[in-house]
């Protein structure tokens, strides 16, 4: 009987989850396909840069995650497809993402937290041109990913771990002498304005320029007498040799200002006199790196160090916080191999870590991969994480098998947090090409003890996630080139006595995407139209427990939003509509989410 109600819901799952994760013809495919370096990496060229006399300079190069990894591993947003998916914050990719749930504290400005395999502030790890961001100020636990603006990022890259998920930013960059800048307006509902600015300038002898800012403000749906701001500024300089070497020193702030949520619609939330706190500080990021390689584009032997300083200052309740840390690597690349060891020193929290990846496919059709990571902590506390995976692939198939082992802390910051062990597997089998591309898979998560998020107050305790097996499956269809129905979905093979926080037992997302350059009035290329309409359904589950340590209830729900965009030439338009269909209910229980939440504005590129 079991077994017939597995095969049942494994179809059901192939047919009807057709998940939304990233957008048609946008230069980056869905995360179930093999990117660019998963399988193989692309041979090097010449060792002189090639396009100099074309005005092509070389740049940094990212630094993500190198391949060769297994397929399906690795979700790739461009900055294309970032500025075609209607996102506004970090949250809103990370959403497109099997399993991800995001606990939206109410409408832009507030904030949001990524929930993922019942882990809680483990869940998410977040770099930023490969250095660690760690959670400063009022919540020093979690990170908001609300609050990572993608004004000013050239691409993201988000590495799938079966009960992590670890997120690459990567900041900006330009590659020819032509001057680059763009302005960006937005509007919408509650009063939200937004306005954005950037400029960026190469030269021949390898001087490069970046400069951006961004203003975020809105009065919220959580109360007449609220006003949230935010503020960003972003500026990067950097010398290159040639594609060699170089050198790069940048710095991020964001100043922030929010008044305290105190309402409620929800007459059963938990009592208390801020729902959401109010928090008015600044970060600061400042990184320092220098690079060198035998060979262009990241190949041969290359080493890389940087200094990095974090802050929070500005407030008046918690004063000033600060993190200092420098790390130290080493590699070597090629098509088929990859290696490269890595060490991080701080002043706090983490003082040393000592990390290694492997990638190597050692006959066509196999590829081995992994990742191990040794961590000190502060007090004594050592934390310890290692993964191994190996994939077949032959033609349009793939299939492949992934475990990871953790005995890891999972809050540095809090000094009475000790390791928690744990061990995840996953076994997915996929197809890669042709009009029907997708996986489906089951994942093993373990027993976990999460810790709440700090900043919903109406949800001061969290409960234990218990082990369990998960159904997970995504698939694109493209039966016409501008039509695309995609989206996931996730189902326990096994359902345990109680379901993880905001981890609800079914959660889907499905969405229907146009995108077509029909329109040849323009010369070609020029026009751009792209409609879209999604939804994302879940089931009841728990969203955390009250004082008294009794389960708090999530209700499960419905939401649907919608995307218009078009582009004539280097000007672009966009309206978004979040809660389409008038629902009235809440991603957090206690905090409401605005009806028909609209968002509207204009992007204007220039070179020149």
């Amino acid at each position: 009987m079991n077994q017939v109600r597995w095969l049942e819901r494994t179809a059901i799952a192939v047919f009807a989850s057709l998940a939304a994760t990233i957008p048609h013809q946008l230069a980056a495919a869905p995360a179930f396909l093999p990117q660019a370096d998963t399988v193989r990496l692309p041979t090097a060229a010449a060792e002189d840069w090639p396009y100099l006399e074309r005005g092509i300079l070389p740049m940094i190069p990212a630094q993500v995650p190198s391949g060769p990894m297994a397929p399906g591993s690795r979700y790739t947003f461009t900055r294309d497809s970032i500025l075609w998916s209607g996102a506004q914050t970090l949250a809103d990719l990370l959403a497109t993402i099997p399993g991800v749930y995001v606990a939206r504290g109410g409408f832009l400005g507030l904030p949001e937290y990524i929930a993922y395999a019942g882990r809680g502030a483990a869940a998410l790890e977040l770099y930023w041109d490969g250095l660690p961001i760690y959670p400063l100020g009022p919540d020093s636990v979690h990170l908001d990913a609300g609050r990572i603006s993608l004004n000013y990022l050239r691409r993201v890259d988000v590495e799938v771990l079966p009960g992590t998920l670890r997120v690459y930013l990567v900041s900006e960059r330009h590659e020819t002498t032509e001057t680059r800048s763009l302005i960006r307006v937005l509007s919408g509902d509650f009063r939200t304005a937004s306005y954005t600015g950037l400029f960026q300038q190469r030269w021949k002898n390898g001087l490069g320029l970046d400069l951006a800012g961004n203003f975020l403000g809105t009065r919220g749906a959580s109360g007449p007498n609220r006003d949230d701001q935010a503020f960003d500024l972003w500026a990067k300089g950097e010398w290159l040799a040639g594609p060699t070497a170089g050198v790069s020193y940048q710095l991020r702030r964001q100043q922030y200002d929010r008044d305290p949520v105190t309402q409620s619609r929800d007459p059963g939330a938990v009592p208390v006199a801020e729902r959401i706190a109010a928090q008015h500080g600044a970060r600061t990021d400042v990184l320092f790196e220098i690079f060198a390689a035998s060979r262009p584009f990241g190949m041969g032997f290359g080493t890389r160090a940087g200094l990095g300083f974090s802050s929070w200052t500005n407030d008046s309740v918690l004063g000033e916080r600060h993190l200092r840390q420098g790390y130290l690597s080493a590699g070597y690349r090629t098509p088929d191999l990859t290696a490269e060891l890595r060490g991080r020193l701080a002043d706090a929290r983490t003082p040393s870590q000592l990390e290694a990846r492997v990638g190597w496919i050692p006959v066509p059709g196999l590829v081995l991969s992994g990742d191990a990571s040794w961590s000190r902590h502060s007090r004594h506390r050592r934390s310890l994480v290692a993964r191994g995976t190996a994939a077949l692939y032959r033609g349009p198939l793939w299939l492949s098998g992934e475990i990871v082992y953790q005995d890891r802390v999972q809050a540095p910051a809090l000094e009475d947090d000790t390791a928690q062990l744990a061990v995840d597997w996953s076994l997915k089998l996929g197809l890669r090409e042709g009009p029907i591309t997708g996986f489906v898979g089951l994942v093993h998560r373990d027993h976990y003890v999460p810790l709440p998020f700090g900043e919903l107050k109406v949800v001061p305790l969290s409960n234990p996630a218990a082990e369990r097996l998960d159904l997970v499956a995504a698939v694109r269809i493209q039966p016409l080139q501008p039509l695309v129905l995609e989206g996931w979905y996730t189902d326990p093979v096994d359902p345990p006595a109680a379901a993880a926080d905001f981890q609800p037992p079914t959660h889907a997302r499905v969405q229907l995407t146009f995108r077509s350059k029909f329109w040849r009035t323009f010369r070609s290329g020029a026009f751009d139209l792209k409609v879209q309409v999604g939804m994302e359904s879940w089931s009841s589950g728990v969203a955390g427990a009250t004082p008294e340590g009794t389960p708090i209830a999530l209700e499960g729900v419905t939401f649907s939003e919608a995307l218009v965009a078009f582009q004539i030439v280097d000007f672009t338009m966009f309206w978004t509509l979040k809660d389409a269909l008038n629902v009235r209910k809440q991603y957090v229980p206690g905090l409401g989410y605005p009806n028909n939440a609209q968002l509207f504005g204009v992007r204007w590129e220039f070179r020149n």
